[in-house]
């Protein structure tokens, strides 16, 4: 009787420990998720297979391990800001084609294509996150950059829908190549740029204002002497009409007389 406590309590150890062992080897895929299933020792080391359904997913945990990669769109913000995105300053810098440095804040939309969860995964072994902080981060950069080599910092300012434009392209053309999906590319805020240029390009800005106002000035002070113009002719050819009325009207009243001073003098003789 002494020894029955215990083999209960053996038994209620090695309940726990199975348990524990169970529990371990059980993982949920939540819905819009890849589950990765990758061996850790032996001969298929590495990516085995993955799983992109909900539902239970039971393995052995001392040899396997279950990763779980998003299926739906990411958002990825990069920005100097310290209380957005990240606490280290991510912005986005570029060198024109005449040795300036432009930054700007990013933010990008995106996720896996569709059966490339694995292919990312054997590629970067890294979770999602930590992927687009480094990796598509650089992916970005790299095409700003490229984009930035054809345009001088004032170029980058005036065309800057050009150059985002070509820029967004390149950042979409890259990562298609790497199993991603670019769903939006969008500017946070303003280009940055040096002091000088901002500056001098401003003052450009106010210069082309200016006389692009004095053209208008002209053009109204123009169309005003026009109407005037054709004011003045309308109220010369007003009196010429009334001029020639009252000619008409005068030579009428002289005939009228001339013909009874004419029958005045018949009459007379």
């Amino acid at each position: 009787m002494k020894k029955l406590p215990i083999r209960l309590g053996l038994l209620a150890v090695l309940a726990l420990v199975l348990l524990l062992i169970v529990r371990s080897a059980y993982e949920r895929v939540d819905a819009g998720h890849a589950g990765i299933r990758v061996n850790l020792y032996g001969s298929e080391k590495g990516v085995d297979e993955v799983t992109e359904v909900t539902g239970a997913v039971w393995y052995n945990p001392i040899t396997t391990e279950i990763y779980e990669f998003p299926l739906f769109v990411q958002n990825a913000v990069f920005t100097r800001d310290l209380q957005e995105g990240s606490p280290d300053n991510e912005e986005i810098r570029v060198t024109t084609n005449d040795g300036l440095v432009v930054s700007m804040d990013v933010s990008i939309n995106y996720r896996i294509a569709n059966d490339k969860a694995v292919d990312i995964f054997e590629k970067y072994r890294k979770p999602l996150d930590e992927i687009s902080r480094t990796i598509l981060r650089n992916y970005l950069r790299d095409a700003y950059n490229r984009s930035a080599n054809f345009y001088t910092a004032e170029e980058i300012y005036t065309k800057k829908n050009e150059f985002i434009h070509q820029a967004d392209s390149m950042f979409q053309a890259d990562l298609s190549r790497e199993g991603f999906v670019v769903e939006k590319v969008v500017m946070l805020n303003e280009l940055r740029l040096p002091d000088k240029i901002k500056t001098a390009i401003d003052r450009k800005i106010e210069a082309q204002q200016i006389a692009q106002q004095k053209v208008n000035e002209l053009e109204q002070a123009k169309a005003d002497a026009l109407k005037k113009i054709e004011a003045s002719r309308g109220e010369a050819e007003a009196m010429r009409i009334q001029a020639d009325a009252e000619r008409y009207a005068f030579e009428q009243k002289r005939a009228a007389l001339n013909r009874l001073l004419v029958q005045q003098q018949i009459i007379e003789r």
